[in-house]
């Protein structure tokens, strides 16, 4: 939405919409576990993982970077401390503020979405380390533990709030933030579907149906909330389920959020940028047209629109260069990156 705007409108509709974020890291969770199932350990299949993984996120990421950059001031940004260490954190995936927790970067600056990304390359690089042993499921559980053990330590406290712990280093809250937690329920849901899945037939859309309608009501009273642990144990019943009751979910699925899904990481890098760029044109024209539900509405269906394009013409063509060129295959046909 462009500053100044009216937001009656958008928070209405989409005010919950954070909560998407422990979706987000629920869904890598189980995706790792997946997408490893039946490879072997050592030093090539991590090495694979993390090619193929950086490959599906980086690229992209750093192109939709130069563009965020290249319309929110570009050159400009060196006269200002704080914007040039802000862009050193998007370029770095580092986060550099002790707050607001648990972003750990400036909320409402450039390309400010990627705090999730911080996150996510961060589970990457751990799970990539419990590919080189064959206790998969052990080593992984040592790492979610070993912050809990650690603060318990040094700081005799114990919280499962994402506002996290008050160290003085910023290192040392990100890699402490209980909602790193959220990646643990998603690999644990992801161990569970392949210990079970073979006993579930999943042939009546009954029970997703009724998951995703608890969820749905329990975010709508607000009883789940955004950057909560509970929420994170809620999705990762929830992707279970959808992932155990895979075949009638999928034919249940309208088209439109179907392919919204796969645009779903495109949608997410572009969306700001592009509002924040054609609002300050259209402002400049038109004074308060962008104040609005016909302003909102449009930067909705502008962001949808190029975000389709760019997931189709540059994401996935670019994708395929890559992993041609480094002669990597994708590991599974769940290779997708889900995104808040």
């Amino acid at each position: 939405m462009p500053d100044g705007a009216d937001r009656t409108v958008p928070d209405s509709l989409f005010g919950w919409g954070g909560i998407g974020v422990d979706l987000f890291f629920v869904i890598s969770g189980f995706i790792m576990v997946y997408v490893t199932d039946g490879k072997g350990y050592g030093l090539k299949t991590s090495a694979s993982f993390i090619v193929n993984r950086l490959i599906r996120i980086v690229p992209m990421y750093y192109l939709i970077l130069l563009v965020a950059f290249l319309t929110g001031g570009a050159m400009s940004t060196f006269h200002y401390a704080d914007k040039v260490d802000n862009l050193i954190s998007a370029l770095t995936f580092r986060p550099y503020l002790q707050s607001p927790p648990p972003l750990y970067i400036e909320s409402s600056g450039m390309y400010n979405v990627r705090w999730t990304l911080n996150y996510e390359i961060y589970f990457y690089m751990a799970f990539s380390l419990c590919l080189l042993v064959k206790p998969r499921l052990i080593v992984l559980a040592f790492w979610f533990a070993l912050p809990v053990v650690v603060v318990y330590y040094l700081k005799g406290e114990f919280t499962l709030s994402a506002k996290g712990y008050a160290f003085d280093s910023v290192f040392a809250r990100f890699l402490t933030n209980p909602i790193i937690l959220e990646f643990g329920f998603g690999a644990l849901a992801g161990f569970v579907y392949k210990k079970v899945s073979h006993y579930v037939e999943g042939k009546s859309a009954l029970v997703p149906i009724l998951i995703a309608t608890a969820i749905g009501m329990a975010i709508s009273t607000r009883e789940l909330t955004a950057y909560n642990l509970l929420s994170g144990i809620a999705f990762s019943v929830l992707v279970l389920t959808f992932a155990l009751y895979s075949n009638v979910v999928t034919r249940s699925f309208p088209q439109f959020l179907i392919t919204l899904g796969n645009i779903l990481f495109s949608l997410y890098l572009i969306h700001n940028p592009l509002a924040g760029f054609i609002s300050g044109k259209v402002e400049k024209l038109l004074p308060g047209s962008m104040h609005g539900v016909p302003g909102f509405v449009a930067l909705l269906t502008m962001s949808i629109l190029v975000a389709y394009l760019t997931h189709h013409y540059i994401e996935v063509k670019l994708i395929q260069f890559l992993r041609k060129k480094l002669h990597t295959g994708r590991i599974s046909a769940l290779d997708g990156t889900p995104v808040s």
